[in-house]
C-alpha cells in the first residue's frame, strides 16, 4: 500500500504583528535566502475598468513621493533584491527575494512603498503602451483565445472569471482609476503575509515595525466568485485567419467542492484521461496519431468553484480528428473500469508528483499561498492521499459516468 507522506510541513508557523495581524512563517535556514509574500484582496474582480486591477499590480511601487522609479531600481539592483508583481481575478501578490543581511533595507523600503506610490504620467502611459501591445500579441494566439471562450461560455461574460480586457479598453483606464485602485486596496493592515526561507529574530523585528501600520485597521471582506451559470453543451470555433495551428480546449465546471470526496476520485479519474505523460490522451494524439506535440487534462481551483479542462495545440487539419480522438477516449472511461495494472501506474505517479511539488521551502510557501487565496485548506491534500490509497475502477467508471458528460467544445485557428 502507497505510504504517504507527512503534511506537517504544509503547516505554517506564526507570528502575530503588534497590529493583530498574522505573519505566516516557513523557515528554513539553510537556504540563506528569504521570500515575503504580501497577498492582497485586489485581483480584478474588484476593478471598475478592465486592466485596472492589473495596472495597479505593476505599477504599484514603481516610484514612490521620495523616490523616483530610477532610484527604486538602482536600489533594488545593488541590493540584490527581486520583486515580482502578479495579479489574478481575486489577488494581487507582490513576492520580494533578498538575502536576510539587507532585509534591514528591504523592510522600510516597502513600507514606503504601501504609504506613498506613485504613478507618475510617464510611467502610467508606458505601461498602457507596453500593455496594449501584449494584449494585441495575445489575441493572434489561438490558446489564449480558446481559452478566453470557453472561460466566457463556462462562466458567463458578466462574472469575473468569463470577461477579459480588450486593447481598446486601455482607452477607459486613466493614472487616477489606478492610483484609486492602489489607495484602496494596497493595505498592509488587511494584507495576507507569508516568510520563507532564513526567517530570524531580527526579521521578525523588522517585520513587526515595518509592517504593522498602527494607523490602518482596514479590513475586507473576501469577494465571492460563486458561479450559478447554467450552461449548455456548446460548440464554438473561432477563425483565426492564416494560422498553421489549432487549439482544442474541451470541458466543464465540476459539479462539486474542493473538499468533496468525490472532487479527490476526480483528480484520480482525470490524471487516467490526460494528466501524465503515460495518460490515454496523450498515448492516443501524441504517440498513436502525431496530432499534437501535448495535451493534458487539467483541473483549475477558483475560489467556489472548479473547471476541469482538456486542452491542446494541433496541426489546423487535423482539428477535427483530434476533437473525435478526445471524445472517444472519454466515452471509454465512461464505458469500461480503469485496469488495475493502468490505476496503479497512476496512484504511485500521483504520489510523486504530490511530493515533487512539495519539494522545497519556497515550494511549500507559494502552496499555501495559493490555497489562501482560493480559501482552500489541506483537507485537498488528506482527501487526495486518501483516496490514492482507496479508489476503486468501479468508482471511477461510476464518477465518469456522471461526470464527463455537457463538455463545452471551443477551437481556435484557420
Amino acid at each position: 500500500m502507497l505510504q504517504p507522506p507527512s503534511l506537517q510541513p504544509l503547516i505554517p508557523q506564526e507570528h502575530t504583528l503588534p497590529n493583530g495581524n498574522t505573519l505566516y512563517l516557513f523557515p528554513n535556514h539553510s537556504l540563506g535566502l528569504v521570500k515575503l509574500d504580501i497577498t492582497l484582496e485586489a485581483g480584478s474582480a474588484y476593478q471598475t475598468f478592465k486592466s485596472q486591477a492589473h495596472a495597479a499590480s505593476q505599477l504599484f511601487g514603481e516610484a514612490t513621493t521620495l523616490h523616483t522609479a530610477q532610484q527604486m531600481a538602482e536600489y533594488t539592483d545593488f541590493h540584490g533584491i527581486v520583486i515580482e508583481r502578479m495579479a489574478d481575478t481575486c489577488v494581487s501578490n507582490i513576492s520580494f527575494y533578498f538575502l536576510p543581511q539587507f532585509a534591514d533595507s528591504l523592510f522600510p523600503l516597502i513600507a514606503e512603498m504601501f504609504s506613498s506610490t506613485l504613478i507618475t504620467p510617464q510611467l502610467f502611459n508606458a505601461y498602457v503602451g507596453h500593455r496594449r501591445a501584449q494584449l494585441k500579441t495575445n489575441f493572434q494566439k489561438t490558446s489564449y483565445l480558446a481559452r478566453n471562450r470557453h472561460y466566457e461560455i463556462l462562466y458567463g461574460a458578466d462574472h469575473p472569471l468569463g470577461t477579459y480586457a480588450l486593447p481598446q479598453d486601455l482607452d477607459r483606464l486613466t493614472l487616477t482609476a489606478v492610483a484609486d485602485f492602489i489607495s484602496q486596496y494596497y493595505r498592509l493592515a488587511s494584507a495576507h503575509l507569508v516568510i520563507s526561507g532564513s526567517v530570524s529574530p531580527q526579521l521578525l523585528a523588522l517585520a513587526d515595525q515595518y509592517l504593522s501600520p498602527s494607523h490602518d485597521t482596514t479590513t475586507f471582506q473576501p469577494i465571492s466568485l460563486a458561479c450559478h451559470n447554467i450552461h449548455p453543451t456548446v460548440s464554438d470555433h473561432i477563425t483565426l485567419p492564416d494560422t498553421v495551428q489549432s487549439t482544442i480546449r474541451i470541458g466543464r465546471l465540476l459539479p462539486f467542492a474542493w473538499d468533496s470526496t468525490d472532487y479527490s476520485r476526480f483528480m484520480v479519474l482525470n490524471t487516467v484521461l490526460g494528466g501524465y505523460f503515460g495518460s490515454r490522451l496523450m498515448s492516443n494524439l501524441r504517440e498513436d496519431k502525431g496530432y499534437t506535440y501535448g495535451i493534458y487534462s487539467q483541473t483549475q481551483i477558483f475560489r467556489h468553484s472548479i473547471v476541469m479542462y482538456i486542452t491542446a495545440d494541433v496541426a489546423a487539419q487535423a482539428t477535427e480528428a483530434a476533437v473525435t480522438e478526445i471524445n472517444r477516449e472519454i466515452d471509454l472511461l465512461r464505458q469500461e473500469p480503469v485496469p488495475d495494472a493502468e490505476l496503479d501506474r497512476v496512484r504511485n505517479f500521483m504520489m510523486g508528483d504530490f511530493i515533487r511539488s512539495i519539494d522545497g521551502t519556497f515550494e511549500i510557501a507559494e502552496r499555501y499561498r495559493h490555497m489562501v487565496s482560493t480559501e482552500i485548506d489541506e483537507r485537498l491534500s488528506t482527501n487526495l492521499m486518501e483516496t490514492l490509497a482507496t479508489v476503486t475502477p468501479d468508482q471511477l467508471l461510476s464518477l465518469a459516468q456522471s461526470t464527463l458528460t455537457d463538455l463545452v467544445t471551443v477551437t481556435a485557428g484557420a
